[in-house]
């Protein structure tokens, strides 16, 4: 059997800019029903912990090769048995 593909109606999309503005006015009014204080606490919050010692051993790893890492794993993992 063979069936016709639809054609997409361009119309319907919404172009680049306009996503943009959406997207700015949906941040102001969410940053206007939460407010400057509150938002300005989790700014520091998110800040805290991307400062933190977990966080930037994480990063750390990351930034290793992947190779080594998990090689280094199965060592630690092989000397606890």
């Amino acid at each position: 059997m063979f069936w016709k593909k639809k054609k997409k109606e361009s119309s319907s999309k919404t172009s680049r800019e306009e996503l943009i503005a959406q997207a700015k006015a949906n941040a102001a009014k969410a940053r206007a029903e939460i407010g400057d204080e509150t938002l300005q606490k989790i700014v520091e919050n998110i800040r805290k912990k991307e400062q933190s010692a977990t966080e930037q051993a994480k990063a750390k790893i990351r930034a290793m090769d992947q190779d080594k890492v998990a090689d280094h794993i199965k060592l630690m993992l092989d000397e606890k048995e």
